[in-house]
């Protein structure tokens, strides 16, 4: 196991931009344009997901050390503490609010799977829902683009024309198109599938299920395997972050140019927009692996710590409270009330809650995860 305190760092930046984009929401037409597409957080935690697991376990796969008992243990021990507490302090707060099968769905976290259920205890957690799928498939994937990107690498290893590095840039682009090939026609199938036995047309399959983000976590994984052959190269890591930055922008460019989130799925271009994304994300997230002065900023001792808070800050912003099943918004909405700036309101409410998710961190969840990884891996 490995630490990348800019890896941290960036973490808190990505979950800033999802709760700024949800409590400004009301006022996206007043406020930087930015927020607007606050949820392109969600997307850099996939892609950073995606990076750091092809890192952190290709090489116990590979050599066959590798531990199914160890790696869920571990994925347990950090998402479901805080995620159960979240559930049920909601549904203390909103007694009778929740069927049973509501409930269960999202106690198992299967409830991104059923369209009723994805927004309806706490919202963000449809992307715990994607995330858990994800950990399930990643031995897998990781292991056989592996074995791809090595079969590739030694057939074009004899031809000359372009260089080495260009070959195995090549390679990782070319998986990354694949990879959102593949989950455009899953997402068909599962959609129809759907339809077919359900009667219903799950429209948003291809944004809140597995099906439709795996080109995400594979964007990551993909520039994960080109950063493995080359952690240092010609360009600097405050280039590939400028680099990322420039796909992003273009993307959200073209995405509010043609109607928005909602209508760009319609435009043609739109199956390689959204995933560019997660591309874009992951080229940054090799620019602070590399390292330079963006990487050092993200390092500093605040910015590790708003990265480590991130996860608290994410799924406790939506806690629902007696009469408020979405506390972030109904703060900033009284705060609002009684004359304070939206934007003030805004940063208020993001020191709140961040001071929530620091109190979370070392009174719960560090404590829990001592106590579970002594019981569950003996450490």
């Amino acid at each position: 196991m490995f630490s990348i305190p800019a890896l941290t760092g960036i973490r808190a930046i990505a979950a800033g931009a999802v709760f700024f984009g949800h409590v400004l929401h009301d006022h996206l037409n007043e406020s930087l344009s930015v927020f607007k597409y606050g949820w392109i957080g969600v997307n850099m935690f996939f892609a950073l997901s995606g990076y750091l697991f092809y890192l952190l376990y290709v090489d116990s796969l590979k050599d066959n050390t590798f531990s199914w008992k160890q790696y869920l243990s571990k994925r347990f021990i950090r998402i479901y503490p805080l995620t159960i507490l979240v559930i049920l302090l909601s549904i203390a707060a909103l007694p009778f609010t929740y069927g049973l099968m509501d409930i269960l769905s999202h106690l198992t976290l299967l409830h991104g799977y059923y369209p009723p259920f994805r927004f309806s205890i706490n919202p963000p957690l449809w992307t715990l829902s994607v995330e858990i799928s994800f950990y399930l498939l990643a031995p897998m994937l990781i292991l056989s683009m592996s074995s791809i990107f090595q079969s590739w690498i030694e057939r074009v290893s004899n031809r000359e024309r372009i260089s080495s590095k260009m070959k195995i840039a090549l390679i990782s682009i070319f998986m990354w198109v694949l990879g959102v090939a593949f989950c455009n026609g899953i997402t068909e199938i599962y959609q129809n599938f759907w339809y077919y036995f359900i009667g219903s047309w799950d429209g948003t399959a291809g944004t809140l299920t597995i099906f439709g983000r795996l080109d995400d976590f594979i964007a990551g994984m993909a520039i994960a395997a080109y950063a493995r052959h080359y952690p240092k190269g010609k360009l600097s890591g405050d280039l590939l972050v400028l680099i990322g930055t420039v796909i992003i922008t273009i993307a959200l460019i073209f995405t509010d140019t043609n109607g928005g989130a909602n209508l760009v799925g319609k435009h043609k271009l739109s199956d390689f927009v959204f995933p560019s994304l997660a591309f874009g994300s992951g080229i940054i997230i090799m620019g602070l692996h590399r390292g330079g002065m963006v990487a050092r900023v993200l390092s500093t001792k605040t910015m590790v710590l708003l990265g480590d808070i991130s996860f608290g800050l994410y799924v406790l912003h939506y806690l629902s409270v007696p009469g408020h099943p979405k506390s972030a918004l109904s703060l900033q909405s009284y705060l609002e009330s009684i004359g304070i700036h939206y934007s003030i309101s805004a940063m208020i409410g993001y020191i709140l809650f961040s001071i929530l998710a620091f109190v979370s961190l070392k009174f719960y969840e560090k404590p829990i995860g001592k106590y579970l990884s002594k019981k569950m891996l003996g450490t």
